[in-house]
């Protein structure tokens, strides 16, 4: 039962991936770039955080905004909706950040995608 769940929802998911995919590539791709000026400026730990949270808010709303539609399509409300949005968000944000901590020694510098 739930694999025919899972792949009904990745099959309706594969229909709309283009316009979502780009939202999410531009916002993962504008936390890349934020990274990446963090990491030749030597932010700090702390700092980068704040950068973070604040950063990339009109991807940021672009990506959240198709996603909540996204969600509502699928039958969730409007707040359910809204919750999956900003996990989703915040998973990209956090990987940044991991990717932040473990670079900022070694200078390593992240590619965005294509």
């Amino acid at each position: 039962m739930i694999t025919i769940i899972a792949t009904a929802l990745l099959s309706m998911a594969a229909m709309k991936g283009d316009a979502m995919d780009t939202a999410r590539k531009s916002f993962n791709n504008c936390m890349i770039e934020v990274h990446n000026t963090a990491i030749s400026e030597k932010a700090s730990p702390s700092d980068f955080i704040n950068t973070s949270d604040a950063a990339c808010p009109t991807q940021r709303a672009a990506y959240k905004e198709i996603l909540v539609k996204s969600e509502r399509s699928y039958g969730s409300s409007q707040a359910d909706a809204e919750k999956f949005a900003s996990e989703e968000i915040q998973m990209i944000v956090d990987s940044i950040v991991t990717s932040f901590n473990e670079n900022l020694d070694n200078g390593a510098k992240l590619t965005p995608e294509k």
